[in-house]
């Protein structure tokens, strides 16, 4: 009986064991698949992460080329059409040298920064992009299981069978466990101490029991195999075989990396870290370019407001305010750009474009002195020497500066510049710079950020992007900065040059206008004042060379502010050489009639009727050209050509090629004997020599026309000296016409005097002209015949000023008139007629001891002078 009882006890209590281990053992396998499958989600979700973290911190360069990018271009676009658009001197004379240059320099630096930005800025965010791209679609991908970890996290029924005996039929809470549960990771907390029942109870000695074990344990007492039911913590057999496998292969985990999960620090933020020192170096010295940039490009607009008011329109308090705000613009961008400690503190240096307004408004003065022109001159050098000092200050604030790197960047904002910035600072980076750099790097690990902390010399980190990077865009700029260096010594090396010489020396027609290389500004003048158009109406003619043509009033050339009196000067610029005769109402020509007879602007039509007749005495108020005063001339520097005279040849008198081909100045001496300099004195000089004169007197002029010389006598007669080349020697004989009046025949009196032969047209008679000088007044005379006397044609005034006419020159188109104090007076000839009254007048600016003797005009409408300076023995050719 006892022993049928034991029986059906033990079945019951095995079935009972079997049961419910078994049922553990299917529930522990259902909870193993979703936790692989949530492992293996939580795995993927985290790899999103990763993805998101290389978007991110890649995106924050790539981000810069959207708003960068577009003002870059901006920019130069910009600049490129200022530099079209933007030129001075097209509509009114060229402002002084040195303002111009500094303008267009500044300028050109400016698009040159701006462009080396942009290349940066293009290898920066693509490189960045690049990173980005390899990192994501390469190496950082979803942890998609294979079929094998598949297979391995799935457990079938029949794996029941796999189990020992003990763990298929151990009875609860009578059995212990048949492994130890698994260790407490880093990441668990630490299980918190029992606070109820501390005393009494089962659970009171429970509690004593377990401390009891553990103590025994703890001290090697007792193995830590033995276990007491119900008192000693531990798992199933199955679970401590799982937890196994996952040590032994933790690639089948659910997160891949067995039980600790992924190490750290991340291997993504590594990459990128590496990559980034490809990039980094472009991203900031981008910034510091776009800063350089930007302040030469309003400076330069600075400058060119500066020249536009005072050059163009007259305006002195505009442009002091014009380049007082620029100023302040440049200086306020330097300043949120650059750090005060670091050298942006006080930029005296960008105040270039206030301290032009003064040299300016001391050029254009309206009663200017040489000594207000060398104090101008003096601080121009001054404003290129601030430029100097700048472009030392950028290289300074743009030097890498080697510190220990840091997470901490400045950060611009808060009541000046704070410290809440998390960007990053790298050693090499220009510290001036660090709060508008915006440099990001990936997360480091607390152990990697206390390594950093107890290194002072950056030998911790390596190859780390804070320490080490391309840098080669700091070589780009560094190269950019030195080029503008020289650029501006080159700037003050010319200008100190211009102030010795004069502005415009090294180009041809030295001295003159730069319009008047190629003839399209013919009829403006120059001088301290000397627009003579607005800058804001575009002109009929000029380099667009428009012509309205000829009507029944002649040519008629009109805007509404020539209407309103605003230039009355102007008409000599509508003046033309061709044209249907006798050009009445043609500008330049008679009585000036362009008043008159034009619809009235700003009145009502129908009360003025169809004519708006103007009683304006606009004649008594200055005529063709109200700027006709020698003293509004302001003297210009003479340069010496590089001549070698002949031996014991001293000349007296100038005569210029009558073209081009010819080939340059003839000077010669009272006896005959001369020589021929070619080519503005580049080559040899021709020695030649005149014959036959002496019969008649000592040469008083010679004139060089196509087919040979014309001399004027002492005693009054005209002699030709054909020739066919050049060098040798050439009989001369006198002309069939009578001996010009006021010369005494024994050559005591030669008045000056110049003979020309003009020849015959339609309009008017050819023949032999003579232009002789009587006091302030020139008379034009031409032979009717051997035996007749010189008819008077036409004649001119000099305004003499106290001088004296010393020599006459002329030809079939121009008559010169060179005075004692060297100045030059020249009118155009139409068949030998003045083409107007007013002449055109150029002063040289004469060293100490020079002597003016003669003068002639070149073809290509320069003077040149012959003088002589005591002591130097040798005459000289001044252009």
């Amino acid at each position: 009986m006892a022993t049928t009882l034991n029986s059906a006890v033990a079945e019951n209590v095995g079935v009972f064991g079997w049961n419910y281990n078994r049922a553990n053992f299917k529930f522990d396998q259902g909870l193993r698949w979703q936790r692989y499958t949530t492992g293996r989600k939580m795995a993927c979700a985290q790899v999103g992460l990763f993805r998101q973290d290389i978007t991110d911190l890649a995106g924050v360069s790539m981000a810069k080329l959207k708003v960068y990018g577009p003002i870059y271009g901006i920019v130069i676009t910009v600049c490129v059409t200022v530099y079209v658009e933007g030129r001075s001197g097209l509509k009114f004379p060229g402002p002084p040298v040195f303002i111009s240059q500094i303008y267009l320099q500044c300028l050109g630096i400016g698009m040159c920064y701006m462009a080396l930005a942009t290349w940066l800025l293009f290898h920066a965010s693509m490189r960045a992009q690049i990173a980005c791209v390899q990192l994501r679609t390469r190496l950082i991908r979803m942890p998609v299981p294979t079929q094998r970890q598949l297979d391995g996290s799935r457990k079938i029924l029949s794996t029941w069978e796999e189990q020992g005996l003990y763990g298929m039929f151990r009875i609860p809470f009578a059995m212990p466990p048949g492994a130890e549960s698994p260790d407490i990771s880093d990441e668990e907390a630490a299980p918190a101490k029992a606070t109820g029942y501390a005393t009494g109870g089962i659970p009171g000695i429970a509690a004593k029991v377990k401390a009891k074990v553990a103590e025994k344990h703890k001290s090697g007492a007792t193995s830590h195999n033995a276990r007491m039911p119900g008192l000693t913590a531990g798992t199933p057999a199955w679970y401590q075989k799982e937890l196994e496998d996952r040590d032994t292969l933790p690639e089948s985990s659910p997160t891949g990396y067995g039980m600790d999960g992924e190490p750290t620090p991340y291997k993504h933020f590594e990459l990128l870290r590496a990559a980034q020192r490809e990039w980094w170096g472009c991203e900031a010295y981008m910034r510091v370019c776009f800063l350089f940039g930007m302040m030469h490009l309003v400076m330069a607009f600075s400058y060119w407001i500066t020249l536009h008011n005072i050059a163009e329109l007259g305006m002195i308090w505009c442009s002091n305010l014009g380049a007082a705000g620029l100023t302040a613009g440049v200086w306020i961008i330097f300043r949120l750009d650059v750090l005060p400690e670091h050298g942006g503190c006080f930029p005296w240096e960008i105040g270039g474009p206030f301290v032009t307004s003064i040299a300016l408004g001391l050029m254009y003065s309206h009663t200017v002195t040489p000594t207000m022109m060398n104090i101008a001159r003096v601080v121009a050098a001054i404003i290129i020497l601030m430029h100097v000092f700048l472009t030392f200050r950028l290289y300074s604030v743009a030097s890498p500066t080697f510190n220990k790197a840091h997470h901490q960047a400045r950060e611009s904002g808060g009541r000046l510049f704070n410290q809440s910035g998390s960007c990053e600072a790298p050693s090499w980076l220009p510290a001036a710079f660090q709060h508008v750099m915006y440099l990001v790097a990936p997360p480091k690990t607390a152990e990697q950020l206390a390594k950093e902390r107890m290194d002072r010399n950056n030998d911790s980190l390596g190859d780390d992007a804070l320490a080490k990077v391309d840098m080669t865009p700091w070589y780009y700029v560094r190269t950019m900065t030195i080029a503008v260096l020289l650029g501006w010594f080159v700037q003050l090396g010319g200008h100190a040059t211009e102030c010795v010489m004069g502005e415009r020396m090294l180009v041809s027609n030295p001295g003159m206008p730069p319009w008047s290389r190629t003839g399209q500004w013919f009829g403006w003048e120059h001088g301290p004042i000397s627009s003579k158009h607005y800058a804001h109406v575009t002109p009929q003619r000029g380099h667009w060379a428009w012509q309205k043509g000829w009507g029944p009033q002649g040519q008629q050339e009109l805007w509404a502010s020539d209407v309103f009196g605003f230039h009355p000067e102007a008409d000599a610029w509508w003046a033309e050489k061709e044209g249907l005769a006798p050009l009445v109402g043609a500008a330049g020509y008679g009585k000036n009639t362009w008043n008159e007879g034009v619809i009235a602007y700003g009145q009502n039509e129908p009360k003025w009727g169809t004519s708006h007749l103007e009683t304006h005495d606009f004649e008594s108020s200055g005529g063709h050209r109200r700027l006709s005063d020698a003293s509004l001339v302001a003297p210009r520097p003479v340069v010496p050509l590089p001549v070698r005279w002949p031996a014991a040849l001293e000349p007296d008198i100038l005569a210029c090629g009558p073209d081009a081909a010819s080939g340059g100045i003839a000077a010669v001496t009272a006896g005959g004997a001369g020589a021929v300099v070619p080519n503005m004195g580049i080559g040899e000089v021709v020695a030649f020599s005149l014959e036959g004169l002496l019969e008649h007197g000592m040469a008083s002029s010679v004139t060089w026309g196509p087919s040979g010389f014309l001399v004027v006598t002492g005693t009054g007669r005209v002699a030709a000296c054909p020739t066919t080349s050049v060098a040798g020697s050439h009989a001369c004989a006198a002309l069939e016409a009578p001996p010009l009046p006021g010369f005494a025949m024994d050559g005591s009196k030669a008045p000056p005097t110049a003979a020309f032969h003009v020849a015959a047209t339609v309009e008017g008679e050819g023949g032999l002209w003579a232009a002789m000088a009587h006091g302030s007044r020139v008379a034009l005379r031409r032979a009717l015949g051997e035996s007749a006397e010189w008819q008077h044609v036409a004649s001119v005034e000099v305004p003499l000023d106290g001088a004296e006419v010393l020599s006459v020159a002329a030809t079939d188109a121009r008559l010169l008139v060179t005075t004692s104090d060297g100045g030059a007076y020249h009118w155009d000839l139409r068949q030998g007629v003045p083409a107007r009254d007013e002449p055109t007048i150029d002063v040289p600016a004469s060293g100490p001891g020079r002597t003016w003797q003669s003068a002639c005009l070149l073809p290509n409408g320069k003077i040149v002078r012959l003088a002589s300076a005591w002591p130097r023995a040798a005459p000289e050719l001044l252009v």
